[in-house]
C-alpha cells in the first residue's frame, strides 16, 4: 500500500511542477532543455544528449532546440570531437532567462534535507529512472563527481595543497575540477562497494 502512496505522491509532485510553468514565457519542454544545456558537460550538450535525457526521440527535441536558438537563448557550434555533431551552449540571454526559472525554489526546498537524505533520495530516483518501463529502459544522468568512470590522480605534494588531475575513463579525456558537477550522458553510478579510483 505504501508503494502506491509513493507513486501517487510522485504523480502529484509532477503535476504541481508542470503547473509552475502555466502562463510562463517558455514551455515546459523549453525549460527542461535550458536547464539541461546549462548543466551538461560539453560532450553531452547535443541534440541526442537532450533526447536521451528526456527519454524521447531526436525529432521531438529538435523543434524545442530550434525555438530556443531563434529566441537567442542557445547557440550552436560544431563539436570538436565529431564534426558531424553540434554542441549547444546557453547564451547570456539564456542565462538571464534562467534567473526566472519557475522551479528554482524546488532546489531550495530540497536543500533542507540532510546530506545523507539527499544522497539516498537521489539514488532512489536514479533507481526508478533506470528500472521503470523496462521495455524502453532509461539511463539516469549524473555528474562526474560520483561516477564510476572518474579517475583522480594526485600530485606528489601532500595534504590539502596536493594537485589533483581528473580523467574520464569512458571518454579517455582530462576533466577540469569545474567539470565534476556537470551532467553527463555516459554517467555510471558508483555502487556502495565501488568508489572513484585514486592513484
Amino acid at each position: 500500500m505504501v508503494a502506491k502512496d509513493v507513486v501517487d505522491v510522485l504523480l502529484q509532485l509532477s503535476r504541481v511542477l508542470l503547473a509552475e510553468n502555466d502562463g510562463d514565457r517558455l514551455t515546459s519542454a523549453q525549460w527542461i532543455a535550458l536547464r539541461y544545456f546549462s548543466r551538461a558537460n560539453s560532450y553531452s550538450r547535443t541534440l541526442s544528449g537532450l533526447a536521451q535525457y528526456q527519454a524521447t526521440t531526436p525529432g521531438t527535441v529538435s523543434q524545442t532546440i530550434k525555438s530556443l536558438e531563434n529566441a537567442g537563448y542557445l547557440e550552436r557550434d560544431i563539436s570538436l570531437r565529431d564534426a558531424r555533431s553540434s554542441v549547444f551552449t546557453v547564451t547570456d540571454a539564456g542565462r538571464a532567462v534562467m534567473e526566472e526559472d519557475p522551479l528554482a525554489h524546488l532546489s531550495q526546498e530540497v536543500e533542507h534535507l540532510s546530506g545523507a537524505e539527499l544522497v539516498q533520495f537521489r539514488n532512489i530516483l536514479r533507481f526508478l529512472i533506470a528500472n521503470v518501463g523496462l521495455d524502453r529502459p532509461s539511463h539516469p544522468f549524473g555528474t562526474c563527481r560520483d561516477c564510476a568512470f572518474l579517475l583522480a590522480r594526485r600530485g606528489r605534494s601532500v595534504g590539502a595543497d596536493a594537485d589533483v588531475t581528473y580523467l574520464c575513463k569512458f571518454l579517455k579525456f582530462s576533466l577540469l575540477a569545474a567539470d565534476l558537477d556537470n551532467l553527463c550522458r555516459n554517467f555510471q553510478a558508483v555502487t556502495s562497494q565501488q568508489r572513484p579510483e585514486t592513484l
